[in-house]
C-alpha cells in the first residue's frame, strides 16, 4: 500500500513538473498552436486517429503513462474527439492486459504485481465487480496498468471490467484532454480549473484509496480467521 502511495505521489509531482516545463517552454520557444499541430494531423486523413488509438491500447498494456497520452489526444484531436479516442484505446489497452493476466493465472501475476496487493485488489472486485472497476478508474487506488493485470486473475467478469473500465476513465481523461487543447495557454482560467480538478481527483483517490484498501484487506483478515465448517459471528 505504501508502495502504491508512493508511485501515486510521484506520478503527480510528475504532472506538475511537467506543466512547469510545458508552460516555460510555451513562453520562451515559438513552438506551433493547437490548431497547426491537428491540421499537420488531418493531413495524414484516417490513418492518424488509428495510429493513435493503437499507440493508446498498446501504451496501456505496456504500462506506459495514461496521462500523457491522455493529454496529447487533447493536443492533437481536440477535447472531445481526443476523449473518445483515448478512452477506447485505453480500454482496449485494459482488456488486453486483462486476457494477458488470465491466460498467465494468478500465481505469474501476484509474483510481478505483490501478493498483498494482489489480494487486496482480488477482495475489492469480488465484493463490488462493476462498481469496483469504476472506483478503481475514478480513484487511483492502485496504478492503472496494475489493477488492469490485476483484475484478469479476479472474479470479475470482462464485460464488467469493459464497462467500469470506460465509464470510470471519463473524468480524468478529460480533464487531461483539457490541458493539452490549451497547452500554448496553460495560464487561461480553463487549464487552471482542468488542473485543480486533476489534483483534487489524486488528492481523493490517496485518502479514499487508503481507505478501500484498508477496508478490503480487514475484510480479508476477518475471512481467513473463520474456521473451515464454521460460520462467522457463530460459535
Amino acid at each position: 500500500m505504501e508502495n502504491s502511495r508512493g508511485v501515486r505521489r510521484g506520478r503527480l509531482i510528475g504532472l506538475i513538473a511537467v506543466l512547469v516545463v510545458l508552460s516555460a517552454a510555451a513562453v520562451v520557444v515559438d513552438l506551433p498552436s493547437a490548431e497547426q499541430l491537428r491540421g499537420w494531423v488531418r493531413g495524414y486523413g484516417v490513418a492518424a486517429p488509428l495510429v493513435f488509438f493503437v499507440s493508446c491500447a498498446v501504451g496501456t498494456a505496456l504500462f506506459f503513462p495514461k496521462p500523457v497520452l491522455a493529454t496529447t489526444a487533447g493536443l492533437l484531436f481536440g477535447v472531445l474527439p481526443g476523449v473518445g479516442l483515448a478512452v477506447a484505446g485505453f480500454t482496449v489497452g485494459a482488456l488486453i492486459a486483462f486476457a494477458v493476466a488470465r491466460g498467465l493465472g494468478r500465481e505469474a501475476v501476484a509474483r510481478r504485481l505483490g501478493e498483498g496487493r494482489l489480494r487486496a485488489v482480488e477482495t475489492v472486485f469480488a465484493r463490488r465487480g462493476i462498481a469496483a472497476t469504476l472506483v478503481l478508474r475514478l480513484l487511483p487506488v492502485v496504478p492503472f496498468a496494475v489493477s488492469n493485470y490485476a483484475a484478469g486473475v479476479t472474479a470479475v467478469g470482462s464485460r464488467s471490467f469493459a464497462a467500469g473500465t470506460a465509464l470510470g476513465l471519463l473524468p480524468t481523461t478529460v480533464v487531461a484532454a483539457t490541458l493539452g487543447d490549451a497547452w500554448r495557454d496553460l495560464g487561461s482560467p480553463r487549464s487552471l480549473a482542468a488542473a485543480a480538478a486533476w489534483l483534487a481527483l489524486a488528492v481523493i483517490g490517496v485518502v479514499w484509496g487508503a481507505r478501500l484498501l484498508r477496508h478490503a484487506s480487514t475484510n480479508r483478515d476477518g475471512e481467513n480467521d473463520v474456521r473451515p465448517g464454521t460460520v462467522a459471528g457463530g460459535p
